[in-house]
This record gives C-alpha cells, sequence and structure tokens, in this order.
C-alpha cells in the first residue's frame, strides 16, 4: 500500500475519502433497519435504559461491521458527495460515533435523522462545506453547543492534563482534498472550483485540545475511576507530519465511543488495522498499552454524554 492510500484509509473522515470494495448501499434496506431499532417495543425498551446502556446497546448493533473510508456524505442528490446521510451497514471512526451518539439520543426515526445532521453539520445544515469535518475545531464545538457532549479531559487529569496546540488550515486542506470530495462525475472540474470558491476565505485557526498522556494513563491507570459512564475518544497525535500529504497537521487521527462496564472502561471503535478492518471493542487501557510504542501517539481527548439528556 503506498503512502497516498494508506492516508486514504486512515480511521479519520477528514483524510482522503475514497471507498472500500463493498456491497452497493441499499437505502430501502437502511431505511428498514431505522424503523426496526424505533419499533414501538423496541422504543419501550430504549426509555427505560440509561444513557450509558443505550450507547452499549447501539454500539453493540455493529461490532463486526465492516469499515469503510469516507462511508456518509450528503445523500443521493448531493452534487458533491452522495454518499449517503446515514447507513448502518458499514462505517468509518467518525461515522460510527456520529450514527451511535445520534441512536442513543433519539426515541423515533425523524429525531434520529435530525440529531444526526444536527451533529454532522453547522447549525443542521446538510452540505459539503457545513460538515464539521475537522474533530477538534469543528466536530467538538458542535456537539458542545448542542448540549449532546461535554469535554471532561481536564476534569478526569486535573493538574496533570496535558494540552495540545495545533495549526489547523482548512483552506489548505480543501484545496488538497477537492478533487477527492467529490464522488459525482459530471462537470467535476467545475464543481471543484465551487468548492475552492466557497472556502477561501477560511484562516488557519489554532486548536489547544486537552488531553490525558498515554505516560499519564499507564502510570496512574485507574483514572478511568474519574471516567463518565459513557462518551467519545479522540485519539490524539503530535508531530504527526501529515500537513504534505493532506494540507493541514492535524491533532486527533482516530475517534470511538466508550461506555463504563464492571468497572472498565469499553473502547468501541471502526478499525482499519490490516488484522481488523470492522468495528472492534477493546479495554480503553488495553488500546493505549497496545498503541503506546506509536511515537506520534499523545493521549486522549475525552468527551462525556450527559445521563438524562435528550436533543432533538
Amino acid at each position: 500500500m503506498n503512502l497516498a492510500r494508506k492516508f486514504t484509509f486512515l480511521s479519520i473522515s477528514i483524510l482522503l475519502m475514497a471507498q472500500s470494495a463493498l456491497a452497493e448501499f441499499d437505502q430501502n434496506r437502511a431505511d428498514l433497519y431505522l424503523k426496526q431499532l424505533y419499533s414501538q417495543s423496541n422504543v419501550e425498551k430504549l426509555e427505560k435504559l440509561s444513557i450509558q446502556h443505550r450507547v452499549e446497546y447501539f454500539s453493540g448493533l455493529f461490532l463486526g461491521r465492516p469499515y469503510l473510508g469516507g462511508a456518509l456524505g450528503e445523500g443521493s442528490q448531493s452534487a458533491f458527495d452522495n454518499d449517503p446521510l446515514y447507513r448502518f451497514d458499514a462505517f468509518d471512526c467518525t461515522t460510527l460515533v456520529e450514527t451511535v451518539a445520534a441512536l442513543a439520543i433519539s426515541f423515533s426515526e425523524p429525531q434520529f435523522k435530525k440529531n444526526m445532521n444536527a451533529i454532522r453539520y453547522r447549525s443542521g445544515s446538510v452540505g459539503l462545506v457545513s460538515r464539521n469535518h475537522f474533530t477538534s475545531v469543528d466536530w467538538n464545538p458542535n456537539a458542545e453547543k448542542l448540549g449532546i457532549l461535554k469535554d471532561v479531559t481536564a476534569e478526569i487529569g486535573k493538574g496533570e492534563t496535558s494540552v495540545l496546540e495545533t495549526v489547523i488550515d482548512k483552506r489548505s486542506w480543501y484545496h488538497k482534498q477537492a478533487p477527492s470530495m467529490i464522488l459525482t462525475e459530471d462537470d467535476k472540474e467545475s464543481k471543484i472550483l465551487t468548492i475552492l470558491d466557497k472556502t477561501r476565505v477560511l484562516e488557519p485557526q489554532m486548536s489547544r485540545l486537552n488531553f490525558l498522556s498515554k505516560e499519564l494513563l499507564a502510570d496512574k491507570p485507574d483514572l478511568i475511576k474519574r471516567f463518565p459512564k459513557a462518551g467519545v475518544i479522540n485519539i490524539t497525535r503530535k508531530n504527526w507530519n501529515v500537513k504534505g500529504l493532506i494540507g493541514t497537521d492535524l491533532d486527533i487521527s482516530h475517534q470511538g465511543i466508550f461506555f463504563e462496564k464492571n468497572g472498565e472502561i469499553i473502547f468501541r471503535h471502526a478499525s482499519f488495522k490490516k488484522s481488523a478492518q470492522y468495528v472492534v471493542e477493546v479495554p480503553l487501557l488495553e488500546y493505549v498499552r497496545s498503541n503506546f510504542n506509536d511515537q506520534t501517539f499523545a493521549g486522549i481527548n475525552v468527551l462525556s454524554f450527559s445521563e438524562g439528556m435528550q436533543w432533538f
């Protein structure tokens, strides 16, 4: 696998968005599955579960589903990325998190669809440029603004929390990635120019991201006792030299869902490692230990769901 293709399939939705070889997406099947998830009998059961157990339930449904880079887009009528707005047969790391989050805070099909768009897009406005591509400066702040998630990294780490500073250059990223963002074949050159025109006003943005270092987690594993019952883990990177390839530096390379079970924090995520290109689960501390020697792996940023929270 050459370097460009390797980065195409990294577990991060904002890199190159090529798709894996899977069966053609079936919207009718996805709609039927969604209807089953929110059947009256299932909703009656869901309403009795805590957010922790809804996150565990919904993420568990997708264990073993294949990894698919750039799994979602703006729907079949989009002029740019016409991948579906939601699906349940395959995921990349971010679309798994978005899907589970939207499912866990919804109790009907319309609520899920509205919540999914609200999580993925600024002001819920579906569009390629309004999509929350960048985790630290788009996705996290949007989820916090909506009241769906809260960054609790500093509360967990207290005086031992680290801060990662990274310049996110969106305009340069769009310039580099525009050709690969367009999945429709008609009038491609004009569409590339449209994306560049819409994003030329963007200025580089400094991200200041709280994280728990891998060293801290290894030295003080009891920190997991301070974790909330359920939330999102962002895998942070430092000295990650990807700007030449994708147009910007990045501070987050991967996302996953977590929940507490029997005193452990279980991490469920869409993996693209050669040995496991599907949705997997692993105790969080085991994940940290297994990736400890990765020189760019810095640690984790932690977001929490709020108990009793609903947004729709």
